[in-house]
């Protein structure tokens, strides 16, 4: 079986022209500001009078990160499905989640939440609400199917399911 990964972050991929436009300004801002905080400190001024070539110095910085995804990886938030296990990030603040599917009970696939019952009778539950429609359906779908590889109970109590 295919691994489903859903990537719930909005990083977009900055084409070439525009990494290399993005590097150049920002290590500009860098190097300019830099030099003149270093004369600056070296003629004795005070720390505050160069307050806005520090900013010029974050700027720069913050845009060159920005530019390589540096951001990005650090508050990554995912979902990773497939026949050994579910793997889950949904907030920046909590750690991700693993539970493989030979500790799983029983699925219970609500409209905004997905509820997984272990063995052990303990209940993890998955929010639904910051991912895309199309992502959650295909999310379901897959769920479905791997419960059903795996022999795990599974209902589904959404709209959708109600052959209506």
């Amino acid at each position: 079986m295919d691994e489903l990964i859903i990537n719930l972050d909005q990083y977009q991929k900055i084409s070439k022209s525009g990494r290399f436009f993005n590097t150049i300004i920002g290590s500009a801002l860098i190097i300019v500001s830099g030099i003149i905080i270093a004369v600056k400190i070296y003629a004795g001024e005070n720390y505050w009078n160069q307050f806005i070539y520090n900013l010029m110095f974050i700027f720069g910085l913050n845009m060159i990160l920005y530019t390589f995804g540096f951001f990005f990886r650090i508050k990554r938030r995912y979902i990773i499905l497939n026949s050994n296990k579910i793997e889950y990030k949904l907030s920046f603040f909590y750690p991700s989640r693993t539970i493989t599917w030979k500790d799983v009970r029983k699925v219970e696939i609500k409209t905004l939440r997905v509820y997984f019952h272990t063995v052990k009778g303990n209940i993890w539950k998955m929010k639904l609400g910051e991912i895309f429609y199309n992502d959650i359906k295909t999310l379901k779908n897959k769920l479905s199917e791997v419960c059903d590889q795996n022999h795990v109970a599974w209902t589904d109590t959404t709209v959708e399911a109600d052959p209506a």
